[in-house]
């Protein structure tokens, strides 16, 4: 197995209000989930991974955060294409045009932008686009994509930049980023160095109270450094003169939440669903209501472990299917490694031949992994699962079985 090297530092204290937080859980030590090995005896260096929510405001959020400029300056994760993806992509283009938020004369900036695969699904629907992304090889990858994309950690600084070449952007695109940062002010900062008083903010996450609900644990790692409800959200706005207008909860990736968000005093009316995710978030707002979110990982973990242990002392083959952030948490506080488990397929060809670090996973290429199927895969992207059924069968593979981790274990056909 990888060596281990340690790294630790923590926080008491709310990073958003200041007030006191207790533990929901401990996860441990853990390595960056996208920092994939290039081989098993590679030094891995660990860190914690703890999530802490505020007594007072309820932000969901780790106690400790990672150096922005290790975790993202050079990145593996790409944006994959996927039908439900460029679906989920299109009803977002809808739903902001119907609201009134988006439109032909859009002047639109997209932060974390990654590849541009968002921006180039709304390009034909606005004025103009530009993406915003700190990490080197990835804002390349999308420059050669025609998608005009910055690279840089977006800021009141970068924003600057931005403002004398371009001007002010008229609706700004936050897609699962805003959570990744430890000082998320900063970022809302950039915005309204940019924004005029009819700018539009959208902030995408998963919804933290669907990953308790589902027990989607996996969820947490040290690139997601909060976990946001409406009621985080419009604390964080708040103190920066910006209010929550509106939310929209959609399935994608296991519950995510859309956040519409505009300055202070422009007389924009506030959806009433608002104020019905904040009553249902205030009433689940206990220490009690995560008691249920630990026990059931940790049935999880005794039954999947069970399954697996089963499965190979009858000799049947188990391979992962998506070398993911969020696999490198389930397969480590699992404590599935190569000895059970030996490849992971995925589709993004900068993983490939690289290992999930610790537990020593290879990760190959779908087309490698289905030329000699498992009689099972464990589906560690799970909220992909009805896709790469779809994949796997298209594909002639009519043998391979499939394990869903949670909410609870099970087995697909």
């Amino acid at each position: 197995m990888s060596t281990k090297t340690r790294s630790d530092g923590s926080t008491q204290a709310c990073r958003i209000c200041g007030e006191d937080v207790f533990t929901v859980i401990d996860l441990g030590e853990n390595p960056f989930a996208n920092a994939l090995v290039t081989n098993a005896a590679e030094v891995v260096k660990i860190y914690p991974l703890v999530l802490n929510v505020c007594s007072k405001c309820a932000t969901a959020q780790l106690g400790y955060c990672a150096n922005d400029f290790e975790l993202y300056s050079n990145y593996l994760y790409i944006t994959p294409k996927s039908t439900a993806l460029s679906a989920h992509y299109e009803w977002t283009t809808q739903f902001l045009k119907t609201q009134g938020h988006l439109s032909k004369a859009s002047r639109v900036l997209e932060v974390g932008s990654n590849v541009g695969r968002f921006l180039e699904h709304i390009r034909p629907h606005v004025r103009s686009i530009i993406g915003v992304d700190p990490a080197i090889n990835i804002a390349r990858t999308a420059n050669k994509r025609g998608i005009p994309t910055v690279n840089a950690f977006f800021n009141k600084t970068s924003a600057k930049e931005i403002l004398q070449r371009q001007g002010q952007k008229d609706l700004f695109i936050a897609r699962h980023c805003f959570a990744h940062n430890e000082k998320p002010w900063l970022m809302l900062d950039g915005m309204q160095t940019l924004m005029h008083a009819d700018s539009v903010l959208v902030i995408e996450n998963a919804y933290f109270l669907d990953t308790v609900t589902n027990y989607e644990f996996d969820q947490i790692y040290h690139e997601h450094m909060y976990y946001h409800t409406s009621r985080s959200i419009s604390e964080i706005a708040s103190r920066r003169g910006l209010k929550l207008i509106d939310v929209i909860h959609t399935s994608i990736h296991g519950g995510t939440m859309l956040y519409i968000v505009k300055a202070k005093g422009v007389g924009d009316t506030v959806s009433p669903r608002v104020a019905q995710y904040r009553g249902r978030e205030n009433a689940m707002h206990r220490e009690s209501f995560y008691r249920d979110f630990t026990t059931q990982i940790e049935k999880n973990k005794r039954e999947l472990s069970t399954l697996i242990e089963m499965l190979k002392s009858q000799g049947k083959t188990i391979h992962a299917y998506g070398a993911s952030a969020k696999s490198t948490t389930l397969l480590n506080y699992y404590g599935i490694t190569s000895d059970t488990v030996p490849v992971v397929l995925d589709s993004t060809a900068t993983k490939h031949g690289k290992y999930i670090p610790l537990v020593n996973i290879k990760v190959i290429s779908e087309e490698d992994g289905l030329r000699n199927p498992p009689d099972y895969y464990l589906l560690t992207i799970w909220n992909y699962k009805d896709e790469i059924i779809r994949k796997v069968r298209a594909m002639g593979n009519m043998k391979s079985k499939f394990i869903l981790p949670h909410p609870r274990v099970e087995v697909c056909e």
